[in-house]
């Protein structure tokens, strides 16, 4: 399939029979689109003649896709922010991984190759795990509790999660791949910590400003004590807040790796830089993140001098933050982190929990997909969940798919970690071990952070997580001083 694709397209220039359907198609779409759509459809037809050809060289070049996908998932937000146009980008990276996948089943079935397969591994743990999750999920059909419209809205993400997470196993072949996935990503986080940094020092540009008070749920989300809370090129500043502490904790971690000093020092000023664009954001929840990741990085580390070196220094970065004469609205609302007993929003979502703990007790299997909160108004609005905002990851799951929703979610994140973490000390090969160690230390603490955040896999999150599930057990593989 990928060996006559690259025929058609790369060698004979679709001066073919395919290429001249592929033309009328287009001209006929085309045509339709403006006729019915005007100006929106002349956008959606620039985008079509330039997303086709990308769309079908990444069913030939999984790589260039998944990465693609990774940077494009970026930045849709700001486009349909600065074209005051709200564009389905979402749709159309849906349709990109089912190519991607379809070529990818296609190649199974038809080609000849011999080692057609050896990307592939569902036995190991990550794996094994992740379908059993997926499984559970498909079962919610059957809950007697939840909705047709809810379970259909949230088998997307379902299946997209599956789809990705496969592709992503075809991604990484060796550790040339490892390093580029984690340059791309890196480099990503760079480019979104610099333009957070320029809304906070320069200003909101006007098209971010008109989306921000279009509405005044969005005004009391963004503005606090005064301040705008900032969100770069992402969708909010909550996911923007994560983004960055991610980031940050893996820029600073591969910063004291076996790596050149001009590599070091990239990771070093991009992990500073994205941990000074996340105290932009207002994020409290990303605060907490970096002593959870600093924590498990000691931990595996713990005889090593540079570990203590490191532990050493952020405890005092902590402590002259936390206690230093310095007021700004940033520094103070990550303070107030560290206090959550003090945080009104905290104590109201303690009464929450309290007050909906009957209905889980009464619901071992949960309310059904897509029940609770904004998407359960919308979805399932007459549910008895509809509405409730369960402001945590955690409690959602708990909530839509019940206490063994929970624990079989909580064991597949157990499970990455385990597999994770066995692999650090398996392997030899220091800078796979230097890639486990910030893997693990930066899942870790973000995966504690569903206990305040309601989804961590938003874009690009969930793309680069999906990647990280796999190399948890896939890096080991291209370990050369092991494996000589």
């Amino acid at each position: 399939m990928k060996e006559w694709l690259f025929e058609k397209i790369i060698d004979e220039k679709l001066n073919n029979l395919f290429g001249l359907v592929i033309l009328l198609l287009l001209s006929v779409v085309s045509a339709v689109l403006i006729a019915f759509l005007g100006m929106k459809g002349g956008a959606m037809i620039l985008a079509l003649v330039i997303g086709a050809p990308i769309a079908v060289y990444t069913i030939i070049n999984n790589q260039f896709g998944y990465l693609l996908l990774i940077v494009f998932s970026t930045f849709m937000g700001f486009i349909s922010r600065a074209l005051s146009v709200n564009i389905p980008f979402g749709v159309g990276i849906d349709l990109i991984l089912v190519l991607m996948f379809s070529g990818i089943i296609l190649e199974q079935i038809f080609s000849n190759k011999e080692d057609k397969g050896k990307d592939f591994s569902l036995t190991n743990p990550i794996s094994v795990m992740m379908f059993v999750w997926t499984v559970y999920l498909l079962l919610q059909v059957f809950n007697p509790a939840g909705t047709p419209a809810g379970w259909m809205f949230g088998l997307r993400n379902i299946l997209r999660v599956l789809v990705a997470f496969i592709i992503a196993q075809r991604v990484f072949k060796d550790l040339k791949s490892v390093n580029t996935f984690v340059s791309l990503f890196i480099g990503v986080g760079l480019v979104v910590a610099l333009y957070g940094i320029y809304q906070e020092f320069v200003g909101l540009p006007a098209f971010d400003l008109k989306w921000a008070t279009a509405t005044e749920e969005r005004i009391n989300l963004l503005f606090i004590q005064g301040k705008w809370r900032k969100w770069s090129f992402l969708s909010d500043p909550a996911i923007f807040g994560l983004f960055m502490a991610f980031g940050s904790i893996v820029g600073f971690i591969l910063s004291l790796g076996p790596f050149g000093w001009k590599r070091r020092a990239f990771f070093f000023s991009s992990g500073f830089l994205m941990l000074l664009a996340m105290f932009f954001s207002g994020t409290r929840t990303a605060y907490v993140m970096l002593p959870l990741a600093v924590v498990i990085y000691v931990l595996i580390n713990i005889t090593k001098v540079k570990t203590l070196i490191f532990a050493i220094l952020s405890v005092m970065m902590f402590l002259v933050v936390y206690f230093g004469p310095f007021y700004s609205k940033p520094i103070v609302r990550f303070r107030s982190a560290f206090n959550p007993t003090e945080d009104a929003s905290m104590n109201l979502r303690d009464f929450n929990r309290q007050r909906i703990q009957p209905y889980i007790h009464s619901h071992p299997i949960g309310g059904g997909l897509t029940t609770s909160g904004v998407y359960g108004e919308r979805f399932s609005p007459s549910h008895p969940l509809a509405g409730f905002p369960p402001d945590s990851g955690f409690m959602k799951v708990l909530l839509e798919t019940g206490w063994i929703g929970l624990l079989l979610m909580l064991a597949l994140y157990s499970t990455v970690l385990a597999v994770g973490i066995s692999n650090y000390y398996k392997c030899e090969d220091p800078r796979i071990k230097s890639y486990y160690a910030a893997f693990i230390a930066s899942f870790f603490a973000l995966s504690i952070a569903l206990y305040a955040k309601e989804n961590i896999e938003q874009f690009p999150q969930n793309l680069i997580l999906y990647g990280i599930f796999v190399l948890m057990y896939k890096m080991q593989k291209f370990d050369i001083k092991k494996l000589a």
